[in-house]
């Protein structure tokens, strides 16, 4: 497996798109530093540099994380799963003898490696770009970054879906980006048509993804004395756990299925 996973990463080495989507991490760090730059004006004091700090992380996490990582997951599913059908080499993977589900589990963990790559790039962004700003607002980086991380395995884990719908449809790299994007879009429309009905927004994807980065997030501001933790049910945390774990293993199910379908 391990051996996999490296040959798969040397395909995306060689892939000059891959270096184009993982870029787009610095899309809305440099956008939105530039769009709240603002906001340092009538900072006076180091509380309020890094209330600054704080808004531009949180921003970046709902637009980088929530709107534009499960587009490009589903974009680098395609170019993953696709590899083997537009080159015609089936054949000679299962002569090494290369099972399909090796192949499969073998490009998902490049997957959820890159996630954490462009959940890593992004926040590393954020701060870069707020410490060109102003260096007092920069503060408890190694934090922000383990909660980048861990959005980076819950977003691409309720991300699957899409890698789902790319490989049923089994069509061009343009449709499965227009899957993709379509994807991303009705997750934000239903998040803002629901996000007033607790009963309904605690089951949509996007919230399930965040909802550990947020609470770990809550408490650590709670720590530092800047703002105050309000504790949730432990059946909060058990029912994000099995939500997680059944989209998981939904999707690698069906996975298996239609990517088997049609690689024979």
């Amino acid at each position: 497996m391990r051996k996999l996973v490296w040959c798969e990463l040397y395909k995306l080495k060689r892939n000059k798109s891959i270096l184009l989507l993982t870029s787009l991490a610095l899309l809305f760090p440099a956008a939105l530093t530039l769009f709240t730059k603002s906001g340092l004006a009538d900072a006076a004091n180091p509380a309020e540099f890094h209330a600054y700090y704080d808004s531009l992380f949180n921003n970046n996490l709902v637009y980088s994380a929530m709107l534009l990582l499960p587009c490009l997951f589903g974009c680098l599913g395609a170019i993953l799963f696709f590899s083997e059908r537009d080159c015609d080499t089936f054949k000679n993977l299962q002569m090494i003898p290369v099972t399909r589900n090796q192949l499969i589990f073998a490009k998902l963990m490049v997957m959820y490696l890159w996630s954490e790559l462009y959940s890593l790039c992004s926040v590393l962004a954020v701060t870069f770009f707020c410490f060109v700003l102003e260096p007092l607002a920069v503060y408890d980086v190694l934090f922000k970054v383990l909660c980048s991380l861990i959005a980076g395995i819950t977003m691409a884990t309720v991300s699957l879906p899409v890698v789902v719908l790319v490989i049923y449809s089994n069509q061009s790299y343009l449709l499965s980006l227009l899957l993709s994007f379509l994807y991303a879009v009705v997750n934000w429309l239903l998040l803002i048509l629901f996000a007033s009905q607790e009963s309904v927004a605690l089951w949509l994807p996007l919230v399930n993804g965040l909802m550990f980065v947020s609470r770990l997030w809550g408490w650590r501001r709670a720590v530092l004395g800047l703002a105050e933790a309000v504790p949730l049910p432990f059946g909060i945390y058990l029912r994000v756990v099995l939500y997680l774990l059944l989209v998981f293993v939904i999707c690698i199910l069906l996975l298996i299925r239609f990517y088997k379908k049609w690689s024979r």
